[in-house]
């Protein structure tokens, strides 16, 4: 697997979208590092849930890289929503919001419970199914480009 992931960080500059540039492989790198989250991590986080697209719109109005909800980016940013679309804006707030949950819950299910839920879900144990799918998921994806099964 990891050999795919070589041949997607090999595609260059090309828009993103089903793969990982060099250039967002660079990013995720710099900021993962940054904030001290493991650079596969925060990769397999922006894999799951936009496929490295810049201009990813969810459906319940999440944006970006990230898929950041208005509320969430202007906690973790103070930016202008607008910039969500920003590959570096979003990678950076990803990190940085993923720290912020590390430093709240020490756990990574958890981390990954609260990206995806809110906090709120996980102290209240309501996390819904598809969020324990979600989870999985990025762990899937994590194991996977990390080298392992």
């Amino acid at each position: 697997m990891r050999a795919l992931l070589a041949l997607a960080v090999s595609a260059g500059l090309s828009l993103a979208c089903g793969h990982i540039p060099q250039d967002l492989w660079q990013k995720t790198w710099r900021y993962g590092q940054a904030w001290g989250i493991d650079p596969y991590l925060l990769a397999a986080v922006v894999w799951v849930e936009s496929g490295y697209c810049p201009q990813a719109v969810g459906r319940a109005g999440e944006v970006g890289l990230g898929q950041f909800m208005p509320g969430t980016w202007r906690a973790t940013t103070g930016a202008p929503l607008e910039w969500r679309k920003d590959p570096d804006w979003a990678l950076w707030a990803t990190a940085k919001h993923l720290r912020t949950l590390w430093e709240t819950h020490r756990d990574w299910r958890k981390v990954l419970w609260a990206y995806n839920a809110g906090s709120g879900a996980v102290f209240s144990g309501r996390v819904p199914a598809s969020t324990l799918r979600y989870a999985e998921r990025v762990l899937q994806v994590y194991a996977r480009w990390r080298g392992g099964s």
